[in-house]
């Protein structure tokens, strides 16, 4: 077989050069992070030279690396170059064995017409923490024997470091799915019960009990007395109260096993997450061994035979490795000295290279190597050495497997190179030479590939047009393209059937499509927000929550766009802060509990929020409009008010007794029109013109006495309501006695109140009472002394004149019947009978 040409080489090694010597990463110093806690990438940390303004950028986190990323997690899976602070967070699972993490990443750089990738890793360095919550004591937890049973887990094993006066809620949750621990035993409550044994069964049945029980354990019927936990979330008080134990069941097993855990703190109010922590609560099992490390298995062959160009699965009986404390499933397979040509790869996407992958992916037939894309006439040996890690980290001694790969003597065109296709959402590419070559020993310009297959999420097109059917001459000058239909796709394929007129083979390429920031944010969650009228209250992040499926959900912002009716919203950056009006807020500020909805006070009931959420792209993809219902609780805090039109003002006769109407006395519940209001008369009718007179009427209620007349016998009214007034059931009784010739004032103070403790005070009410001239004078005489032809004046201490319900100056002496012997002279003049004078006369000494 004669040797390929491989002048098509040239322009792949110029661009794979390309891409190794001029590096897109400007900053990759690696993150630090307590172990059990959480730490956000900045740009101190890692940072790209690819301008903003100029090209698209994405950051993927590769997820099929196992050796990476073995004890934390960073997220988000996909982001961008040029990503915000608090977006990127790598989360440690509280794992105490290793001091040192790695992230594997993959840049892509998208221009319109080419993608620049570059794979790279973030180291992750693992400190001790020195403020944790969750506090182990030095008293570990232990199992006295295999199928053992620990002490009960409390504060002498562990306890909690938090400040326990701010409301804090603090909950533990298991996390034995993610970490697949405890590997040995299971967590348990309860107490055993010792079995009491049969007469017609042996002694020895007693030696293998806990054995059986351990099994049955396994299989759901526990040892009598004993529980699994089936809640996998509880307050960290019943954590430690409920009496939880390590039961062993699986030996051989290491000395030390763990329960892992995970502590949230959240404010019970807000329910605001303030803190998350995890740890592994270790547990030792007496008696046992330490950790054995992983071994090669003797079935398999370590050899692997390929014909080149077939990607060639790799298979247990290639490569297969054993450990008793293990599961198989959970080894890991680390390759430390890659094959010198070709590359180990993953079926879920086989243009990539791998340097790791799991048991349980080389038992599914999901490991495969990709010869290299030259053709040789000699077979060819190269040499990839692995390392094989267990569940705590424990690594195998180097394995060397031996790839031997045949010459093929055939004319059948054959694949030699595919790397599949990488591209933005919306984007076009041409499927170049680059990343998908065809060989043909004796017809490779006969050679035709048609579609047929794939092609969910766009089109193919050849030279614009349709793109049914192309040659190997197409591929090379560039003029098939792949052309995405922009839908929120991230992976398309296309299958062709390659055939050079006699043979036929059929054949994939992977397509696969990084999301762009082109889809506004959605709501998730709309929740009514209630309040009380005059109140305000946070918005929970569990009331209003967004999500964005291309950006950080942290930096979605709620841009209001219409002024709240009712109240405002508020941003209020700390418990001792003074808050302010905002018309806008981000979801973070949601999360973090500083965001508020302050109600006015007024009387109206329903408002609602009118926003527009706005996501981090440059500019801003905008959602539709967005209303979230307000609803606003009344509270009877509105004080009674006065009628317009009221005089509270009352004319009344002496002599009569006057109804309290609307007109004069009529308060309105401004919470509830038509209830009713009670009146206290706190301070008794009283005149305000005369002081020391202690009658002055009083307020009673009309059936109380039998004849509708001044009667000193009625009891004066303390309270009454604003029905008894409109129904004139209340009235007014002027003093019994005369209140003398002029009209007088009286006044009674009261209060207003509403059924809700609404009070109005120190209201006053007047009163005008108009005299009735119905008393005769009083006549008081002395007698006089005249010497005989003699003259005297009459004074008032002859005649005293008295009328309660007359001035003095109103009330005149007439002259009835003359003196016998003298006569009776007024300014010196006789008086005739009939004559009269006025009381100012006998002031002035007229009268003699």
């Amino acid at each position: 077989m004669k040797p390929l040409k491989n002048s098509w080489l040239f322009p792949l090694l110029t661009v794979i050069l390309r891409c190794v010597c001029s590096s897109f990463i400007s900053v990759n110093r690696g993150v630090k992070v307590m172990k059990g806690q959480s730490v956000f990438l900045s740009k101190d940390d890692l940072q790209f030279s690819i301008p903003r303004v100029k090209d698209a950028c994405k950051v993927e986190v590769v997820i099929n690396e196992p050796i990476t990323q073995r004890v934390g997690k960073l997220t988000p899976q996909i982001f961008d170059c040029h990503f915000l602070p608090d977006e990127v967070k790598y989360t440690h699972n509280g794992c105490p064995i290793l001091d040192e993490d790695s992230v594997r990443l993959r840049l892509y750089r998208f221009t319109e017409t080419e993608t620049f990738t570059e794979a790279f890793t973030l180291q992750v360095q693992l400190l001790e923490p020195d403020c944790n919550v969750i506090k182990m004591s030095s008293n570990i937890l232990e199992v006295p024997e295999f199928y053992g049973l620990s002490r009960v887990i409390d504060r002498n094993v562990l306890t909690f470091d938090y400040d326990r006066r701010i409301n804090l809620e603090c909950v533990i949750s298991m996390a034995s799915l993610e970490t697949h621990l405890p590997a040995h035993g299971q967590v348990v409550i309860g107490e055993p019960q010792q079995e009491e044994p049969r007469g017609d069964q042996p002694h020895s049945f007693f030696s293998t009990s806990k054995q059986r029980a351990a099994q049955s354990c396994r299989n759901g019927n526990c040892t009598p007395g004993l529980k699994t936990i089936q809640i996998t979330k509880m307050s960290c008080g019943e954590f430690l109260l409920t009496g939880i134990r390590y039961q062993h069941l699986d030996p051989p097993s290491p000395d030390i096993d763990y329960i892992p855990i995970r502590l949230d703190l959240m404010d019970s109010r807000s329910k605001i997450l303030h803190k998350t922590e995890y740890a592994w609560l270790p547990v030792r099992i007496k008696g046992a061994i330490p950790n054995q490390i992983p071994k090669a298995a003797f079935m398999a062959t370590f050899v692997l035979e390929v014909d080149q160009f077939i990607l060639s699965p790799v298979t247990t009986a290639t490569i297969d490795a054993e450990d008793s404390e293990t599961p198989k499933s959970l080894l890991v397979f680390n390759i430390t000295k890659e094959p010198p040509q070709g590359y180990i790869t993953h079926l879920s996407d086989h243009t990539r290279p791998i340097t790791s992958f799991t048991w349980k992916d080389l038992s599914e037939v999901l490991i495969a190597y990709q010869p290299p894309n030259n053709s040789h006439t000699e077979r060819r040996n190269y040499e990839v050495e692995f390392e094989i890690h267990d569940l705590y980290f424990e690594r195998s001694s180097p394995i060397t497997v031996h790839i031997s790969i045949r010459t093929t003597d055939t004319n059948a065109p054959r694949v030699s190179w595919n790397t599949g296709l990488y591209l933005l959402e919306g984007q076009s590419r041409p499927i170049t030479w680059q990343q998908f070559q065809i060989v043909d020993n004796d017809n490779i310009s006969g050679v035709r590939l048609v579609t047929i297959d794939g092609l969910h999420h766009g089109h193919l097109t050849v030279r614009g047009g349709k793109g049914f059917m192309f040659t190997v001459s197409d591929l090379k000058t560039g003029v098939v393209c792949y052309h995405h239909d922009d839908s929120d796709s991230t992976k398309d394929f296309v299958v062709f059937r390659i055939f050079d007129g006699r043979h036929s083979i059929r054949h994939k390429f992977p397509i696969n499509i990084l999301p762009k920031d082109d889809s506004p944010p959605f709501l998730i969650s709309n929740v009514v927000i209630e309040v009380y009228e005059g109140q305000t209250v946070l918005i929970q992040g569990s009331m209003l929550q967004a999500s964005d499926m291309d950006s950080s959900d942290d930096y979605i912002f709620f841009n209001l766009t219409k002024p709240l009716q009712a109240g405002e919203i508020m941003k209020k950056p700390g418990p001792d802060l003074i808050g302010y009006p905002v018309t806008g807020f981000f979801q973070r500020d949601l999360f973090n509990g500083i965001i508020y909805y302050r109600h006015f006070g007024g009387e109206i009931f329903e408002d609602s929020l009118e926003f527009v959420l706005c996501d981090s792209h440059d500019p801003p993809n905008l959602s539709e409009s967005q209303v979230v219902i307000v609803h606003i609780i009344p509270v009877d805090d509105q004080l009674p008010k006065e009628d317009s039109g009221v005089t509270r003002h009352l004319i009344v006769k002496e002599t009569e007794i006057a109804y309290l109407t609307k007109k004069q006395l009529h308060f309105i519940d401004m919470e509830e029109k038509e209830r009713d209001l009670i009146y206290t008369v706190t301070t008794s009718p009283f005149f305000s013109s005369i002081h020391g007179h202690f009658e002055a009427g009083k307020l009673f209620m009309v059936d109380s006495i039998p004849k509708l007349v001044k009667d000193p016998t009625a009891l004066a009214l303390r309270s009454f309501t604003q029905h008894a007034v409109n129904y004139m059931k209340v009235a007014y009784m002027p003093p019994i006695q005369d209140i003398g010739p002029e009209p007088q004032h009286v006044q009674f103070v009261f209060s207003v109140s509403n059924q809700h403790g609404g009070n109005l005070f120190g209201i006053c009410f007047n009163i005008t009472i108009l005299p009735v001239d119905n008393q005769t004078p009083e006549v008081f005489t002395s007698h006089m002394k005249v010497e005989e032809g003699g003259l005297c004046t009459i004074t008032w201490g002859h005649i005293l004149l008295s009328d309660m319900d007359t001035k003095l100056e109103n009330l005149h002496i007439c002259l009835q019947r003359q003196p016998l012997h003298g006569a009776v002279l007024l300014d010196g003049f006789a008086m005739s009978e009939g004559d009269r004078f006025a009381c100012e006369d006998l002031h002035t000494l007229k009268v003699r």
